[in-house]
């Protein structure tokens, strides 16, 4: 599961206008195919070196950039800039129409029945590798590792207790929005492997894709 980031992009979409400095120095090495200087990321940028050095030293402290010492004989010591395997992963791909696609391809040729089967294996693999993070921990202490789980996966969940055994979590983002809305098994297999994993009731209380700001999950021990 991929950790979530300050640094986030919609699939294939280069050409955006960029929100921050911190998305330009990337969204520049990107694009340079190559390590780029100080010097270069400040032409493209037009900032100034210190301007440009403190994106640098934030970005490389996410671990979404690294540099290397150019080789020179003489004055200060230079280097250039690359991507991470980490800053590369940020340039989301369009795996959403492709997932989209293959479900569809599955649904023509074996049917309906095909597809919840392809879902039901999706939920138990996901169970299997993640039930040993939450196995002998209290209900609370489950919902807050599923919780860190959730975010980790780009849906800026949070958790809060409304009482005894009784407890609210809450998805800020969907990153499946794009299949959900064609195939609605994706939120059924969400909510079940949620129930699986925490041992407890799980109803869903609000919805993105019936228009609610975010989706949530009351969660009865």
């Amino acid at each position: 599961m991929r950790k979530s980031s300050p640094w986030r992009y919609n699939a294939g979409k280069m050409e955006r206008s960029w929100k921050s400095a911190g998305d330009r120095v990337l969204a520049f090495l990107k694009r340079a195919g190559k390590g780029l200087s100080v010097k270069e990321l400040c032409q493209r940028l037009e900032l100034s070196s210190m301007a440009v050095r403190r994106q640098l030293t934030l970005l490389e402290g996410h671990n979404l950039i690294f540099s290397e010492r150019e080789k020179q004989k003489i004055g200060r010591p230079s280097y250039r800039y690359y991507l991470t395997e980490k800053g590369h992963e940020e340039f989301e791909r369009d795996y959403a129409n492709l997932v989209i696609d293959l479900l569809g391809s599955i649904r023509s040729i074996d049917g309906q029945e095909k597809i919840n089967q392809v879902f039901e294996e999706r939920k138990r693999g996901y169970v299997e590798r993640c039930r040993g993070k939450v196995s002998g921990k209290t209900l609370e202490a489950r919902v807050h590792e599923v919780t860190r789980l959730l975010s980790e996966d780009g849906y800026m969940a949070n958790w809060e207790r409304l009482g005894p055994n009784t407890y609210l979590i809450k998805e800020m983002n969907c990153a499946v929005a794009q299949v959900a809305k064609r195939f609605p098994e994706t939120c059924i297999f969400e909510e079940g492997f949620l129930a699986e994993l925490l041992l407890a009731k799980v109803t869903r209380k609000h919805h993105i894709l019936q228009k609610d700001h975010f989706c949530s999950y009351l969660v009865e021990g």
